[in-house]
């Protein structure tokens, strides 16, 4: 019925169908379910229902997450779909052209929509769509490279090869920019606005709205903060640039404050990722400081940090990148810890 819908192009003022699809399609993608439906349609034929008399501003936001999971699912399927060797040259190259060819759609997806967000005449509207836009394109961006990664059976950062870890690189800058994404307020939600931007200094409109959201979004808001601390720690960034990160994300924590009803769960893994990061990045301080007798690597807090994989993600959710650690070790190492390395 719905893919009948879709093709005859007749969409309901009600946006029933819309968010049908996007929920279906998100717990797909992002609860690691069977999908509920398939759509019988290609990403950018549903641009067609944007003719229809009966659409609203709501339809277009719901028109554009459900080309987005599609073209999302489509690049996951190409990438669990190659050959399962990954140690062979043509399972790296097939993987390359996977991700790249996501990612000139995922980049095209934003440009093109943004492009029909901006013909929205309210301002209050087009700035809250623009917004959301951005944030939809930096998840996809994220777990498409982190899926990538995870697809290759490989968790230790410190035994990838440089192909893998360009990747984590690439999910970890696109994690950076969906944080600053969430944080932007109205007056900052601009197409020229970037993650180099100063930080606002009102409330942010994204997470203005969690109190009535849903379970999920809540839940990718908390994975999407985790992700881009651990990542962070595990590449070794400067320890300054992750305490701004820490910075951006008790900003997060400190928005939510007022709209956790019903969501206390996550508010309590954000509120606790940041904390372990905070015990990481001191440990980490002081590893790099000259006048702190060296130590052994990987610091107590740090491998806390590592392991740190709250069970609503484990029992609920299919997110990608949460088993990922960095354990570098010396031949004298390597017995006691062998059962660590993956």
């Amino acid at each position: 019925m719905v893919s009948a819908t879709l093709s005859s192009c007749q969409l309901p003022s009600q946006c029933l169908v819309g968010k049908t699809i996007n929920v279906h399609f998100s717990f797909s993608l992002d609860g690691g379910k069977l999908p509920g439906l398939t759509l019988q349609i290609s990403p950018r034929k549903i641009r067609s229902l944007l003719a229809h008399p009966e659409r609203t501003p709501v339809d277009i936001r719901l028109l554009s997450q459900v080309e987005l999971n599609i073209i999302r699912t489509e690049a996951y399927t190409k990438i669990m779909g190659r050959t399962s060797d990954f140690l062979l040259q043509q399972s790296e190259d097939q993987l390359r052209n996977a991700v790249d060819e996501a990612s000139v759609e995922l980049s095209l997806w934003l440009e093109e929509w943004r492009n029909i967000v901006l013909t929205e005449p309210i301002s209050q509207r087009r700035v809250l769509a623009l917004q959301n836009l951005q944030i939809q394109h930096e998840w996809a961006t994220m777990t498409l490279y982190l899926k990538a990664v995870a697809s290759s059976g490989i968790e230790n950062i410190a035994f990838m090869t440089d192909f893998q870890r360009d990747f984590i690189c690439r999910a970890k800058e696109a994690a950076r920019r969906h944080l600053h994404y969430m944080l932007q307020s109205s007056s900052q939600s601009s197409p020229i606005s970037s993650p180099a931007a100063t930080a606002p200094t009102t409330g942010s409109t994204y997470l203005s709205t969690f109190r009535w959201t849903l379970d999920y979004v809540w839940a990718k808001c908390a994975v999407s903060v985790l992700l881009v601390l651990k990542l962070a720690i595990l590449l070794r960034d400067p320890a300054p640039s992750v305490m701004a990160l820490l910075r951006d994300a008790h900003r997060v924590l400190e928005e939510l404050k007022t709209v956790t009803v019903g969501h206390i769960a996550y508010f309590q893994i954000l509120q606790t990722s940041i904390e372990k990061c905070e015990a990481a990045l001191r440990e980490y301080a002081a590893e790099q400081d000259p006048g702190t007798a060296p130590g052994r690597s990987g610091s107590l807090a740090e491998t806390e940090f590592q392991g740190y994989v709250p069970s609503e993600f484990v029992f609920e959710w299919d997110f990608p990148g949460l088993n990922l650690k960095h354990m570098p070790l010396g031949w004298q190492d390597l017995f006691v810890n062998i059962d660590n390395l993956f």
